[in-house]
C-alpha cells in the first residue's frame, strides 16, 4: 500500500461559526483517511463537517457517499474530545474540508484538527 504524507487541514482552530480550508492535491491517490479531533468549550449546538473535491481547485463539489453527507457532532459528543479517523474514496484532484457551527458565540465552540492521508491500495 503506497500512502502518502499525513497533511493538516485544520489545526487546533477554534470555530465559532464556519471555517473553509486550503486545498490540498489527492496526488493521484485512490483513497484518503481523515483524522479528526474535536473539542467543544461551552455548549455550542453541533458542528456540521463537509468534505469537498474538485477538478480544477476552483469549482468544488460536496462528498454525499456514505455518512459523509451529514458529518455531524453534538456538543455533549465532544465535550471530553472526540478522536475518529475515517476513509474513503478520492473523487477530484484536489480535496477540502470545511466546518460549520451552529450555536457558536465566544464561550461556545468547537476547536478542530482535521487532517487527512492519501493511499492507493495494492
Amino acid at each position: 500500500m503506497s500512502r502518502a504524507k499525513i497533511q493538516t487541514l485544520i489545526n487546533n482552530q477554534a470555530i465559532q461559526t464556519s471555517l473553509v480550508s486550503s486545498s490540498v492535491s489527492t496526488e493521484d491517490h485512490r483513497n484518503f483517511v481523515l483524522y479528526l479531533d474535536v473539542t467543544s468549550t461551552g455548549t455550542p449546538t453541533d458542528i456540521l463537517f463537509s468534505v469537498q473535491f474538485s477538478n480544477d481547485n476552483v469549482n468544488w463539489y460536496s462528498l454525499t457517499d456514505w455518512f459523509y453527507g451529514d458529518l455531524r457532532y453534538e456538543d455533549t459528543a465532544t465535550a471530553n474530545g472526540l478522536h475518529e479517523s475515517m476513509s474513503w474514496h478520492t473523487v477530484g484532484r484536489y480535496m477540502r474540508f470545511l466546518a460549520g457551527v451552529t450555536g457558536g458565540t465566544v464561550a461556545n465552540y468547537f476547536t478542530v484538527t482535521a487532517r487527512v492521508e492519501f493511499y492507493d491500495e495494492g
